[in-house]
């Protein structure tokens, strides 16, 4: 399993690439306006809004595991900037309001600092604070799954956007107050001098640029770190690498699942934790069902199980790696069963539950990763209809979920369509003008982007 902690090297490209582009927007606004006619200033960003969105959309559906967030936030930003320039001008040819000409487009100077970096400081943070709700994160999620379901990478990328993000966030504050308190309070509109232009122009782009070469040696610095533990994988290396299928089982007898208290985690190289014993390899590209169940009944030792599919995931920009998890479901009882082929034990869902609760880290990330996936799936569809309402009025009440409740469902946990809805449900703050306007767009609370495996 030692594969599982591999990251594809242009992952880290991208995450640089994403941040360097969205960046460098930022610089090209401040620059194209002060070489361009300043009427030009909305025609230029709509052209970057488009070249963000041909990002967007080419990353969409692709095997390189890039995540978008950050493109897709200063897209948002640009987008941000663009509408309220057009409406201060607007509002302003129509004589309700005189503004400073300063940030009307059609006068000379025309100092887009003063509305691009409070706009994108607002966007940014709104995406900090609720990345979940952002359409490539979504995207994302789908393709790859939740953190955990992505392998190492997923762990790095997830902090490492965080990382981005509030970078992003410190460094538009920080110009957002220079830009501002010098134009309120150093400023002279009469007559426009080279200060005037170092601060309203050069500090921003100068700032962009040593962003982008902090993050650029840290992701060279990363690289490395990670070549010296034999945890990166090189496009030509990926181009010649075997395929691999990694299968986990999880054993179930009545409400009791066969345990390893203490499996070795590969992800966070982690001693003593709970995962299941039954887990394997095979160098092939997929594996039919027939075969899948021999494999199980030989590392069980039982051949009278019952096996079912859980779901799986391609890793992230490792297309020829797959994970695949399954249930193999045992009548009878536990006495039945104890000379299992594997080391562990026998232990009931609810110490699982409790340790789930209280101690998560005692769980291995996969198995976690896996955990919170079925309760989710299980708890949400117990809770609400397909359309997002509760099936019991009463909010106090929670479900429970057993071992019965997985072997009994019809569910198809491949899907994300209980995740969805786990996020956007009636108990969602404004849920039914939300749906509306869902609905309005031809979207539904369950809709969701994954694709079969």
């Amino acid at each position: 399993m030692e594969d599982l902690r591999k990251i594809n090297s242009m992952q880290l490209y991208y995450l640089w690439r994403n941040l360097a582009w969205s960046l460098l927007c930022v610089g090209i606004i401040m620059g194209g306006v002060h070489i361009l006619p300043f009427y030009m200033a909305p025609a230029l960003s709509l052209f970057l809004c488009g070249v963000l969105y041909t990002m967007i959309w080419n990353n969409n559906g692709s095997k390189n595991g890039s995540c978008m967030l950050i493109v897709e936030t200063m897209l948002y930003s640009l987008l941000g900037y663009t509408f309220v320039s057009i409406i201060l001008v607007v509002i302003q040819v129509l004589g309700l309001y005189h503004f400073p000409n300063e940030i009307i487009f059609f006068n000379d100077p025309f100092l887009p600092s003063l509305i691009l970096l409070p706009i994108a400081l607002v966007v940014t943070a709104f995406t900090l604070f609720f990345k979940k709700s952002m359409p490539s994160y979504k995207q994302f999620r789908a393709q790859y799954g939740i953190e955990r379901e992505r392998g190492y990478f997923g762990l790095m990328i997830n902090s490492e956007t965080n990382l981005q993000l509030k970078n992003m966030v410190c460094v538009f504050a920080v110009l957002t107050a220079i830009v501002w308190y010098y134009y309120l309070n150093e400023y002279v509109s009469i007559n426009q001098n080279g200060r005037d232009w170092y601060v309203f122009l050069w500090i921003v782009v100068i700032a962009v640029i040593l962003d982008e070469i902090y993050f650029m040696m840290r992701y060279f610095n990363l690289y490395l770190d990670l070549q010296e533990h034999n945890e990166i994988i090189t496009p030509e290396e990926l181009q010649d690498i075997t395929a691999h299928t990694y299968l986990r089982f999880y054993v179930i007898c009545g409400e009791y699942v066969y345990i390893n208290r203490n499996a070795f985690d590969r992800l966070n190289n982690k001693a003593g934790v709970f995962d299941t014993p039954f887990i394997t390899k095979r160098t092939v590209n997929g594996i039919p069902t027939s075969d899948v169940k021999k494999i199980v009944e030989r590392m069980t030792g039982k051949q009278d199980g019952e096996l079912r599919f859980f779901y799986g995931r391609h890793l992230a920009g490792i297309d020829k790696h797959s994970l695949l998890r399954y249930f193999y479901f045992l009548d009878g009882d536990i006495s039945d069963y104890q000379d299992m082929a594997e080391e562990g034990e026998w232990v009931h869902f609810n110490d699982v539950k409790r340790v789930y609760n209280t101690m998560p880290l005692k769980i291995a990330t996969n198995a976690l990763a896996d955990l919170t996936r079925l309760s989710t799936i299980i708890l949400t569809e117990k809770t609400y209809d397909e359309d997002g309402y509760r099936k019991n009025k009463i909010k106090s009440y929670k479900s429970t979920l057993t071992l019965a409740d997985v072997r009994k469902s019809n569910i198809d946990f491949q899907d994300d369509k209980w995740l969805n809805i786990a996020d956007f449900n009636s108990d969602t703050k404004f849920f039914k003008l939300k749906k509306f306007l869902r609905g309005a767009s031809g979207k539904s609370s369950s809709q969701t982007y994954h694709k079969k495996y």
